[in-house]
C-alpha cells in the first residue's frame, strides 16, 4: 500500500507541475504572440551554459503560476494538438506531448510555433525545482545510496538525470516509474542530459553536430524537436571523439536501451516498421529493439529505419549494455565468468573490455569449458543465439567489417543488403580465385570476415547462416532429417554427405564457403574444439578463444595446425593429443581433403604451382587439384612438395581422406570386404582388400581407377606407405638411406635379400619387411602404370607390340616377356631384371592365374620357388587348371633360359657354375641372359659322371635334364639349333601344337605338343638330322639319359614294373638302376617286358649312334662309354689281347736297347 501511495502521489506531483509550467508558457506567449523570438526573451540568444552543463537563462518563467493551462489551449499548439490528437488526449498534457512527439504524422506537420514551445516545455519541466522535490519523495532511498547524485543543487535540471544515468542502481520501484516517465523528456535533446553536456561540449562543436546554445534560428528551430542528430553525428564519428565523450555517447545508447521510445531518431524512422512487424510487442526492458533486430534481414524493414538500426548495432558492438534484452539475461553470466576483470559491470571505464564480441566469446568460452560447472542460464543462451543471427543477417552492424571491406563490398558486392546475403558474398569473393588476388581482395578483408565468423560461429547452427539454410533445406530434409540444429550436428552431417547423391551445388558451394574458414579457426568446428580444448591448451598454450584482433591474417589461430603435428609426431616421448582429439583431428582431415582450398597450408604454398600445372578445367572437379600436385610431385617446387607430401602421406595412411576414392568404392567395400567391416577392420587392411579384387568382373570401374590412383601415387615416395614404411624403415635407414623414391627403396631392399638369399648369408633385412617388400612387389608387377621405370624405358616396345593389352593383371608385362627378343635393350635388360624378382618374391600373374590350385596342391606359406615347384610337380593332375597350366610352363621355359630365373639351381650350383661353367659365366655378363648356356653347361658336366658337381647342385641339374626330356621348350640349345630339323623332320608333331611357331625366329611362345613328343622325334630320327651342330646337341641329349633312367621319362615310364621286380634292390643314382636293366637285357632279356626290352634296344642303339657324333671328351668319357656299350666285352678282350702280346713279346725277346756297363750308366 505505501509503494501505491508513494506512486500516486509522484503522479499527482507531475500532473500539477506539468499544468503550472504549461501556464508560464501560455503567459510568456501572450506577450508576444506574433514574434516567435520573444517566447525566449525578446529574441535574445540565451547564455552558454555552465561547466556542470546547467542552463543559465532559457527564459524567465514564472516559478508560480497562477493558474494551469492545457497545451492544447495554447496558441502555438492548438491547431496541432485539434489536428492531430485525440479529445480525450487534449484534457492531459502527458498524453499530449506523447501525442505530439510519437507520432509519425505529428513528425512530419508539426508546426515550428509548436514544435519551439514542446522545447521550450521540455527544457521548463526538466529545471523545474518540484521535479526535483517529485524525485525526493519517489527515490529518497535511492538518492542516499548513490553519492553521486547528492551534491547538486536542486532546480538546476540535474538531479534526474543524474538518477537516470545512475538507473542501474535504482531498486525502488517509485523512482523508476517517476524515471521512465522523465526519461522521454531528457533523451528528446541532449541539452537536457547532464552528463553528456559536460563531456560532449568540445567534441559538439568541433566535429559540427550540433548547437550548444538554445536554438534561436529559423535552421536550429526546424531541428528543435529532433536533436537527437547530434547525437547521430556523433556516433557516425566516434573515432574521432574523446575518450569522455565516447562514454558517455556509449551511456546514453546504455539508457536508452530500455525503451525503444528514448532513442529519438530511431524511434522516429521505425514507428512504422514497429506497426508492421512488431505490433504485438509491448515497449519496455528493449522487447522493441530485440523484435526490430530480428527482422533485420525482413525485406519489409524500411531502408531508413534499417539503417537507424544498424547505426546502433555499431554502438553495441562496442558497449553491449546498450543491448537491454541480451545484456539484461547475461548479466550474471557476465558476472560469474568475469567477462569483464578488475571493476563491477556498473562502473566500467570505455577502454575495459564491454564489447560486443569480447563479451559473446567469454560466455562462449564459459558454455564450452569443461571446467565451467556452472552453466549459462538458458534465457542468456537464447539471446546470445539470437545476437549471433543477427551478426550473420546484416553486415552493417559489424563496424570493422563495414570498414575492412568497403572496396570489396562496392565492387563484388553492390546490391546485396539484407538476409545475409552480403556476407555470404564476401565469403565466395574471398574464397574463389578473385579472393586470392590482394588487389581484388584484401588481407584485412580475409581477416574481418574470419573475425566475424569467430564470434558469430555459424558452424554451430545452421540456423545462424540464414542463405546456407536456404540452399541447403533440401539437402536436410533428405540426408540429415534426423539431425537436430545445435552443437554443428547438421554442419557436420552435411560435409559428411557433401559426396551424396542428395546434395546440390548451391549447397555444396555455401558449405565450403563456410569450412574455408572454418578450417582456419580451431574454434568453429564444435565437435573438434569440445574434444581437444583441454589439448590446445597442453600442447599448445591457447584455449582457442584468441582476441579476434590477435590472428594472423592470413592464417587464423594455427591451433589446428599444433595439434595435428603432434599427432603425428614419431618422437615416442612427444606428448600427444588425446584419443577423442585425435578422433577428430583425423575427422577433419578427412572432410579438408575433399577441396584444396580447406587445406590453407597446401594452398597457399601452392599457389604457382595450381595455376601453373592444375589450371585446366579437369582439375577443377572434385579433390583434382589435389590429385593433380600428386601426379606432379617431382616437378613441384620444394615448399609445394614438402606440404603435398605430407598431407599424402597422411592421406596414404588413412584412405577414408581419399573422398572420391571412398565415394566410388564404399558399396564395392560392402560387396567384397564385408568380413572386415564385420571385425573392424584398419583402412590400410579395407585398402588391401580393395585392391585385391581390384580386377573382379563386377569391380567399379571408377573404384579401380581411384585405386590405382592410390598405389600409383604410393610409389613416388618411400613415406607414402604407411605399412611398408613401419615394416621397413629400419633398414632402409641402415642399407638404403640414399633412396628416395618407394621405388628406389623396393629395388634396393630386394637386391640385399636376394643376395643374401643366394650366397646363403643371414638375412640383413628382417621377416617383416620381406614380407611386406614381397606385397609391393607383387603390386608392381600388377599393372604397368605401378612400375614407371619399367613404363617409361618400354614405352615405344608397348605401342609397338602390346597396344591391344590391358595395363592391369599382369597383361603388360607378360606381353613384354613373350616378345623379349624384340625388345629394344633397354626394356629387355628391365624385363629380365623383373623376372628375376619375380623368381624370389613372388610372381603376381602365377599367384593371380594359379590361385587355386596352389590352394590346392601347395602350402600358401610356402616361398615362391617352393611354389613354383609344387605347380611343375602337379601340373599334369587331370583337375589341374588349364590357364594354370600353360603359366607354369611358360614359367619352365623362362627358367630353362637363365639359371638366375631358377632361385632353387642358382644357390645349389653357386660353386659349381664358376667351376665349371666359367667361360659363360663372368662378371660382365650379370645383366645379361644366358640363353640356356649354363644350364646346357652343368647338363654336360653330369653327364660326364665323374661326381664333379656337389650334390645339391645334381639333384638339380637332374631335375631339369628330366623336365627337359619331357619338353623341348625346356631346352632351348636345342631348340634354337635344331629348329630347321624340327620343322622338316617332326611335322607330324608340330601337328599337334595348338599354337605353333610361326616364320618369326624370334617369338618366344612356346610349343605346346605332348611329353616329350618332339624330342623323342630328334632322337628317333637322330641319323637323318641335317645339322651337324643339332645332331651333336642330340648327341649330348642322349648321352645325358643314359647315365640314370630316372632322368629318361619315358624310358623310366616303360620300365617301371621292370625296376620294381628286378631292380628293387638296387639304389637309384649314379647309373645304377640303368646298369641293372641292361644287365638283363644282356643275360635274361626275356624278363624283361615287352615294352621296357624296345625300349632299352632302341636307347642303346642310340647311344652307339651318339658316341660316334658326340666322342669321348675325357679318359672317364672314354670309359663309361666303353662300360655301357653293349660290345664292351669285345672291348676289354682287345684291350686285354694288346696288353698280353706285348707282355709275351717282351719275354721271348729280350732287349730292344743295346747294353753298356753299370759304370757308364752312373757317369
Amino acid at each position: 500500500m505505501a509503494h501505491l501511495k508513494t506512486v500516486s502521489l509522484v503522479i499527482l506531483i507531475m500532473i500539477s507541475i506539468f499544468s503550472c509550467s504549461n501556464h508560464a508558457l501560455a503567459q510568456r506567449s501572450k506577450r508576444t504572440p506574433t514574434n516567435f523570438g520573444e517566447t525566449i526573451g525578446m529574441n535574445k540568444k540565451v547564455e552558454e551554459p555552465q561547466a556542470s552543463g546547467g542552463i543559465k537563462d532559457m527564459g524567465k518563467v514564472d516559478s508560480k503560476p497562477k493558474s494551469s493551462v492545457r497545451i492544447a489551449d495554447t496558441p502555438e499548439c492548438s491547431d496541432d494538438v485539434k489536428k492531430l490528437c485525440s479529445d480525450k488526449a487534449k484534457l492531459n498534457n502527458f498524453l499530449v506531448l506523447d501525442c505530439l512527439q510519437d507520432t509519425e504524422k505529428a513528425a512530419d506537420s508539426l508546426s515550428k510555433e509548436c514544435s519551439h514551445y514542446l522545447w521550450n516545455y521540455k527544457l521548463q519541466l526538466s529545471t523545474d525545482i518540484r521535479f526535483d522535490h517529485a524525485s525526493d519523495e519517489a527515490c529518497s532511498d535511492d538518492l542516499e545510496k548513490i553519492t553521486a547524485c547528492k551534491g547538486y543543487v536542486k532546480g538546476e535540471g540535474k538531479i534526474i538525470p543524474c538518477l537516470i544515468d545512475h538507473y542501474e542502481q535504482v531498486s525502488s520501484q517509485p523512482c523508476k516509474t517517476f524515471l521512465n516517465k522523465m526519461a522521454s523528456i531528457i533523451f528528446s535533446d541532449y541539452h537536457f542530459m547532464d552528463f553528456f553536456m559536460k563531456d560532449c561540449k568540445e567534441d559538439v562543436q568541433k566535429l559540427k553536430c550540433g548547437r550548444i546554445e538554445n536554438p534561436d534560428s529559423d535552421e536550429e528551430a526546424e531541428t528543435a524537436h529532433s536533436q537527437g542528430r547530434t547525437i547521430t553525428c556523433l556516433n557516425a564519428q566516434r573515432k574521432n571523439i574523446t575518450k569522455k565523450c565516447k562514454k558517455s555517447l556509449l551511456r546514453v545508447a546504455e539508457l536508452q536501451s530500455d525503451d525503444f521510445h528514448l532513442d529519438r531518431p530511431l524511434y522516429y524512422a521505425c514507428r512504422g516498421d514497429r506497426e508492421n512487424l512488431c505490433h504485438d510487442i509491448v515497449a519496455g526492458e528493449g522487447a522493441v529493439f530485440k523484435c526490430l533486430y530480428q527482422h533485420l534481414g525482413d525485406p519489409k524493414l524500411t531502408v531508413n529505419c534499417r539503417e537507424k538500426l544498424e547505426a546502433r548495432q555499431a554502438l553495441i558492438a562496442e558497449d553491449v549494455k546498450a543491448d537491454k534484452a541480451f545484456y539484461k539475461a547475461c548479466k550474471l553470466d557476465i558476472e560469474q565468468n568475469e567477462c569483464v576483470k578488475g571493476k563491477g559491470i556498473s562502473d566500467v571505464d570505455v577502454d575495459d573490455d564491454l564489447k560486443r564480441s569480447s563479451v559473446l566469446l567469454c560466455l562462449e568460452r564459459a558454455q564450452s569449458s569443461d571446467n565451467n560447472k556452472v552453466k549459462l542460464h538458458p534465457e542468456c543462451l537464447q539471446e546470445m543465439f539470437e545476437l549471433r543471427s543477427e551478426l550473420m543477417q546484416d553486415y552493417k552492424i559489424s563496424p570493422e567489417l563495414v570498414s575492412g571491406c568497403e572496396m570489396e563490398i562496392e565492387k563484388h558486392c553492390k546490391g546485396l543488403e539484407v538476409g545475409g546475403t552480403t556476407i555470404s558474398c564476401l565469403m565466395k569473393t574471398a574464397t574463389s580465385k578473385i579472393g586470392k588476388i590482394e588487389s581484388e581482395f584484401s588481407a584485412q578483408c580475409t581477416a574481418q570476415i574470419r573475425q566475424l565468423l569467430h564470434i558469430a560461429n555459424p558452424g554451430e547452427d545452421i540456423r545462424l547462416d540464414r542463405p546456407l539454410q536456404r540452399a541447403c533445406g533440401d539437402v536436410v530434409t533428405k540426408a540429415c532429417h534426423d539431425q537436430k540444429p545445435g552443437q554443428g550436428q547438421v554442419i557436420l552431417c552435411l560435409l559428411e554427405n557433401i559426396d551424396h547423391e542428395d546434395m546440390t551445388d548451391e549447397c555444396e558451394d555455401h558449405l565450403l564457403q563456410i569450412q574455408y574458414f572454418a578450417v582456419r579457426d580451431f574454434s568453429l568446428d564444435v565437435h573438434l574444439f569440445k574434444q581437444c580444448q583441454r589439448d590446445a591448451l597442453r600442447l599448445c598454450k591457447s584455449d582457442g578463444f584468441a582476441d579476434p584482433k590477435s590472428m594472423e591474417p592470413e592464417h587464423g589461430p594455427l591451433i589446428f595446425s599444433c595439434l595435428h603435428r603432434a599427432m603425428r609426431s614419431e618422437n615416442a616421448k612427444d606428448p600427444k593429443p588425446s584419443r577423442g582429439c585425435v578422433h577428430e583431428i583425423k575427422r577433419v582431415m578427412r572432410e579438408r581433403s575433399t577441396r584444396i582450398n580447406l587445406l590453407p597450408e597446401v594452398e597457399e604454398a601452392c599457389m604457382s604451382e595450381l595455376s601453373e600445372l592444375c589450371s585446366e578445367s579437369e582439375h577443377k572437379l572434385v579433390n583434382g587439384e589435389m590429385e593433380c600436385l600428386q601426379e606432379n610431385l617431382e616437378d613441384l617446387k620444394d615448399k609445394c612438395r614438402a606440404v603435398v607430401s605430407n598431407f599424402t602421406e597422411e592421406e596414404m595412411e588413412d584412405v577414408e581422406m581419399d573422398r572420391i576414392l571412398m565415394k566410388a568404392c564404399t558399396p564395392m567395400i560392402k560387396k567384397f570386404c564385408t568380413d572386415l567391416l564385420d571385425n573392424d577392420a584398419m583402412p590400410k587392411e579395407v585398402l588391401d582388400c580393395l585392391i585385391e579384387h581390384k580386377h573382379q568382373n563386377d569391380m567399379d570401374d571408377k573404384c579401380a581407377a581411384g585405386i590405382e590412383h592410390h598405389q600409383i601415387i604410393s610409389m613416388k615416395e618411400f613415406r607414402f606407405n604407411h605399412k611398408f614404411r613401419e615394416a621397413c624403415q629400419n633398414s632402409v635407414a641402415r642399407y638404403c638411406t640414399k633412396k628416395k623414391t618407394k621405388f628406389e627403396v623396393v629395388a634396393c631392399l630386394s637386391e640385399h635379400v636376394r643376395n643374401d638369399t643366394l650366397l646363403e648369408k643371414t638375412q640383413r633385412i628382417d621377416s617383416n619387411c620381406q614380407r611386406q617388400l614381397r606385397y609391393e612387389l607383387l603390386q608392381r608387377a600388377e599393372s604397368i602404370n605401378l612400375d614407371p621405370v619399367l613404363k617409361k624405358a618400354c614405352k615405344t616396345d608397348i605401342v609397338t607390340m602390346c597396344k591391344n593389352k590391358r595395363e592391369g593383371e599382369g597383361e603388360m608385362l607378360e606381353c613384354l616377356k613373350s616378345h623379349k627378343k624384340k625388345l629394344s635393350p633397354q626394356c629387355h635388360l628391365l624385363v629380365f631384371n623383373r623376372e628375376k624378382d619375380e623368381a624370389l618374391f613372388g610372381d603376381y600373374t602365377v599367384l593371380h592365374m594359379c590361385k587355386k590350385m596352389i590352394k590346392k596342391f601347395c602350402s600358401i606359406d610356402g616361398d615362391e620357388a617352393d611354389i613354383m615347384n609344387c605347380l611343375k610337380a602337379n601340373q599334369n593332375a587331370d583337375d589341374f587348371d588349364h590357364r594354370c597350366r600353360q603359366i607354369v610352363l611358360r614359367r619352365q621355359v623362362e627358367q630353362s633360359k637363365d639359371y638366375r630365373l631358377n632361385p632353387h639351381l642358382q644357390k645349389a650350383c653357386r660353386l659349381d657354375i664358376p667351376k665349371f661353367c666359367a667361360e659363360f659365366y663372368d662378371g660382365k655378363t650379370e645383366e645379361t641372359e644366358m640363353e640356356g648356356k649354363v644350364i646346357d653347361c652343368l647338363k654336360k658336366q653330369y653327364a660326364k659322371k665323374s661326381n664333379s658337381l656337389s650334390m645339391d647342385c645334381e639333384l638339380e641339374v637332374k631335375s631339369r635334364i628330366k623336365e627337359a626330356a619331357l619338353d623341348i621348350n625346356l631346352n632351348p640349345v636345342l631348340m634354337k639349333i635344331c629348329k630347321n630339323d624340327i620343322k622338316e623332320i617332326c611335322i607330324d608333331e608340330l601337328m599337334n601344337q595348338h599354337k605353333g611357331n610361326d616364320e618369326d625366329d624370334d617369338n618366344d611362345q612356346p610349343l605346346k605338343v605332348g611329353e616329350g613328343a618332339i624330342v623323342e622325334c630328334l632322337k628317333r630320327n637322330f641319323q637323318k638330322l641335317q645339322d651337324q651342330k643339332c645332331r651333336k646337341e642330340v648327341a649330348y641329349t642322349i648321352t645325358e639319359s643314359r647315365t640314370d633312367v630316372q632322368i629318361d621319362p619315358l624310358l623310366h615310364s616303360m620300365c617301371q614294373k621292370d625296376l620294381i621286380k628286378l631292380c628293387r634292390t638296387v639304389a637309384q643314382g649314379q647309373g645304377r638302376q640303368m646298369s641293372c636293366l641292361l644287365a638283363y637285357l644282356e643275360s635274361d632279356a626275356n624278363s624283361l617286358t615287352r615294352g621296357c626290352k624296345e625300349m632299352l634296344k632302341s636307347r642303346k642303339d642310340l647311344w652307339e649312334y651318339a658316341a660316334k657324333v658326340a666322342p669321348a671328351e675325357s679318359f672317364q668319357e672314354l670309359y663309361d662309354q666303353i662300360s655301357t656299350s653293349p660290345s664292351r666285352n669285345y672291348f676289354f678282350a682287345i684291350l686285354f689281347s694288346v696288353v698280353g702280346v706285348i707282355f709275351i713279346v717282351g719275354l721271348t725277346c729280350g732287349r730292344v736297347t743295346k747294353r753298356i756297363r753299370a759304370e757308364l750308366k752312373n757317369k
